[in-house]
């Protein structure tokens, strides 16, 4: 019986090795996660798509679609013209961006609204892309520059219970080995041990 445990014990145990790859030393917790920010760029660009661009100073947004206002019908009917063979923007047919016309007592206004030129998309596209992954991983690091904070102060504030601990445990041993040494010299002058 005790060969075989002492066989037991010699015997090389099988061990399973699990290959250590540089991802799984690192955290995973505040690394990007590519799915959702393509989630998040498909949601900025789908807004882009739906929106008409704003310049008033702290509402800006870029939006496909672009405004111009005209003062008088042949100034917005050249306009209309330069912009849509020069310039690359088109028009729709969605009721929304049909050109409007603002009568004044003595000038007519026309707004046109005209779907960018597809190269000014695709940069503001890129540009929108580009933003949100920026504003994503400064989410991303000021987490975890929040959590490794909050994990420091945990740990600092329990070395610091520990310390008192150990203090508070040191300060009780030798008030009771005091006690002891007095109680045992109180006992000799009363001339006896108990």
């Amino acid at each position: 019986m005790q060969h075989h445990r002492q066989e037991k014990q010699n015997a090389t145990p099988t061990t399973i090795t699990k290959e250590v790859t540089p991802l799984m030393k690192e955290s995973q917790l505040f690394q990007p996660d590519a799915a959702y920010l393509k989630r998040l760029q498909d949601i900025e660009v789908d807004f882009y798509k739906d929106r008409t661009q704003c310049n008033i100073q702290g509402r800006e947004q870029l939006g496909i679609m672009e405004e111009f206002e005209v003062q008088g019908l042949q100034q917005a009917l050249d306009r209309y013209a330069e912009l849509t063979t020069v310039q690359g923007y088109r028009a729709t047919g969605e009721i929304a961006h049909l050109p409007k016309l603002i009568a004044g007592p003595t000038v007519d206004w026309v707004v046109l609204s005209l779907r960018k030129p597809e190269s000014q998309v695709e940069k503001e596209i890129a540009q929108i892309k580009a933003q949100v992954e920026s504003d994503y991983l400064a989410q991303l690091a000021e987490a975890k520059a929040a959590c490794v904070a909050k994990e420091v102060e945990s740990l600092i504030a329990n070395e610091r219970r520990k310390k008192r601990q150990a203090e508070l445990d040191v300060k009780a041993t030798q008030e009771a080995e005091e006690y002891a040494r007095v109680e045992a010299e109180v006992l000799a002058a009363l001339g006896g041990k108990q």
